[in-house]
């Protein structure tokens, strides 16, 4: 399954705790754990790291800002 892009305005971030303070969001019903953040002159990384996930088998969504790009993976999948 191929990443989903979206504006970052379009998701419901939060805050959660694991063993420490973690980067969260919610979009369509799922909830997403921050993977990595990238600059936005990175564009080619962002994707790359997302559809690299995304081929491990994982649910990834990809958002987008002015400022940055932020690779999430789906909070019921195994992390890396």
């Amino acid at each position: 399954m191929l990443p989903v892009s979206v504006v970052e305005d379009l998701v419901s971030p939060f805050k959660f705790w694991n063993e420490g303070i973690h980067d969260g969001m919610l979009f369509r019903n799922d909830f997403y754990t921050c993977l990595q953040r990238f600059a936005i002159t990175d564009r080619l990384q962002a994707y790359a790291k997302a559809n690299e996930e995304s081929n491990r088998g994982l649910k990834v969504c990809v958002t987008v800002s002015k400022t940055h790009y932020t690779v999430w993976v789906e909070m019921r999948s195994p992390l890396p």
